[in-house]
């Protein structure tokens, strides 16, 4: 008799086992995308720089416009970074354009400061808008012209950034090129119209 209960109670506890081993393997499947606790597939493979992860997470249905922890964007992780393979997979798939980070930078603005003209050219083929403002009200062409990315700046210029948009200090393009001496930057932006005061 008490070897009849004893098995009737292994019988129930590997019953037991068994629904709490699938529940786990469930709860261990979903946790793969949607972990508080670790970044999607889509900014794992960006930030990994692995193309082929990248390709499998969309393929499982990640969204392309999915943000790590710090609110950026894959698409301005792979910009960057300089992936301009990865950029135009995020792009094809439908990452958005001109999203921002929480520092209201967009692709097109890191891709400016980074002095990436293939990148740049990709991006407002794409539609980015060349003068959307970021961090500082400053605009891509404001941001290329500071740092004295001549190649960007004539990107931008030939993309149809207007050239007289001034940032947070009131300067435009221009001043900043004045200002720190770039002396090409200073002739292409008056070439394309910049306002000369």
């Amino acid at each position: 008799m008490l070897t009849h209960y004893f098995n009737l109670i292994l019988k129930k506890l590997i019953f037991l086992f068994a629904i709490l081993l699938i529940f786990n393997l469930d709860l261990l499947a979903q946790s793969k995308s949607n972990s508080p606790f670790k970044e999607g597939l889509v900014v794992s493979a960006v930030k990994s720089g692995t193309m082929e992860d990248l390709v499998y997470s969309i393929q499982v249905g990640s969204s392309p416009s999915e943000l790590d922890f710090d609110e950026v964007p894959a698409l301005l992780l792979a910009v960057d970074r300089g992936r301009l393979d990865m950029t135009l997979f995020l792009l094809n798939k439908g990452a958005r354009v001109d999203q921002r980070d929480g520092r209201k930078r967009t692709a097109l603005s890191i891709a400016a400061r980074k002095n990436n003209i293939s990148i740049i050219n990709e991006l407002i083929n794409f539609g980015a808008k060349p003068d959307r403002y970021g961090e500082n009200k400053e605009t891509p062409l404001i941001i290329a012209s500071r740092f004295g990315n001549y190649e960007s700046v004539l990107a931008l210029l030939e993309g149809g950034a207007y050239p007289d948009d001034t940032d947070l200090t009131g300067r435009t393009a221009l001043q900043w090129a004045k200002i720190k001496h770039f002396k090409r930057i200073e002739n292409a932006l008056k070439e394309y119209g910049a306002y000369n005061d």
